[in-house]
């Protein structure tokens, strides 16, 4: 079997996570590019190919220590948008699917529901990702806008021909199970939880670049207290990644529960925080696929 489409298709996706200012999934596709290249002893140009992805993988190994220090995180503006709509052919199958949905997933990370939804909503048009498409816009309706437009979102889905009896049944059984976690008032034997007010205000908050536990809390023998590099933040709140490989840790974080001792690493130095957990749940797609992304609401701050 040629492994060259697969490794320009893996090549095309590496640059548009670049272009999206996405530098760890950067890495993380062209190890995923390299591996393939060893694997396959008759791949063409091996060892030429292979070094011009080393090559690549270095400087973005380079500019991902810069970002690190800096922690600037990046504008997904309608140039880029545009940049990454054009980089791919829409022809292509193989490619299609990863391009849109790398967008989605990118603009919905920074907060950006009606891109990341006309995104989502082209990928409808492809059939194997039709209803992987579809419940992302269920989920990021009910996430940004709240449960009244989930429910309008999920009837237009249903007047939608391009889904079959099967699919609209799957996608109102995936938002009732949503609502199960939302809203608490259909579901008595959910715990009720109440978001606490922050003692400090957005703007008292400095840019934070990681956080770690200040003790272990978890009821196993791992220790927890590594550093977690901040996603992005929006004053007091702020979202963290943890692998899926660290289920003890990932477990701390429960969603309605407050953390206390936690260090939080700033550009004003190291301080203490008490924080609320507004959201801990499982990624079901992308380069984070098993992992947990949460959401974190600052309370206060110890110095």
């Amino acid at each position: 079997m040629n492994p060259e489409p697969k490794i320009l298709s893996m090549l095309k996706e590496a640059q548009l996570y670049r272009q999206q200012g996405l530098l760890e999934e950067t890495l993380q596709q062209y190890r995923k590019i390299e591996k393939t290249i060893r694997g396959h002893k008759t791949a063409k140009n091996k060892e030429a190919l292979l070094e011009k992805v080393l090559k690549k993988k270095q400087a973005v190994e380079k500019e991902f220590h810069v970002y690190l220090e800096s922690r600037e995180i990046p504008e997904v503006s309608d140039k880029v948008r545009k940049l990454m709509r054009s980089m791919f052919s829409l022809d292509d199958p193989e490619v299609k699917g990863s391009s849109l949905l790398g967008e989605a997933i990118a603009l919905a990370g920074f907060g950006q529901y009606d891109a990341a939804v006309e995104a989502l909503e082209r990928l409808l048009d492809i059939e194997s990702l039709r209803l992987d498409a579809a419940k992302k816009l269920i989920a990021y309706t009910l996430e940004f806008k709240g449960k009244q437009k989930a429910i309008g979102m999920i009837r237009k889905l249903e007047a939608d021909n391009r889904f079959s009896m099967e699919d609209r049944n799957n996608l109102i059984k995936y938002l009732q199970e949503q609502l199960k976690i939302t809203d608490v008032g259909k579901n008595p034997a959910l715990k009720q939880m109440q978001e606490p007010d922050s003692e400090i205000s957005d703007s008292d908050v400095f840019d934070i670049s990681a956080i770690r536990l200040k003790k272990t809390e978890s009821q196993g023998k791992k220790d927890n207290r590594q550093k977690l590099n901040i996603i992005f933040q929006h004053g007091t709140k702020i979202n963290i990644i943890v692998p899926r490989d660290q289920k003890d840790l990932s477990s701390v974080f429960q969603t309605g529960r407050t953390v206390e001792g936690v260090v939080c690493y700033s550009t004003m130095g190291t301080f203490s925080s008490t924080m609320y957990v507004l959201l801990n749940r499982t990624i079901d797609f992308g380069p984070h696929n098993g992992d947990a992304s949460i959401n974190l609401k600052i309370l206060n701050i110890i110095t």
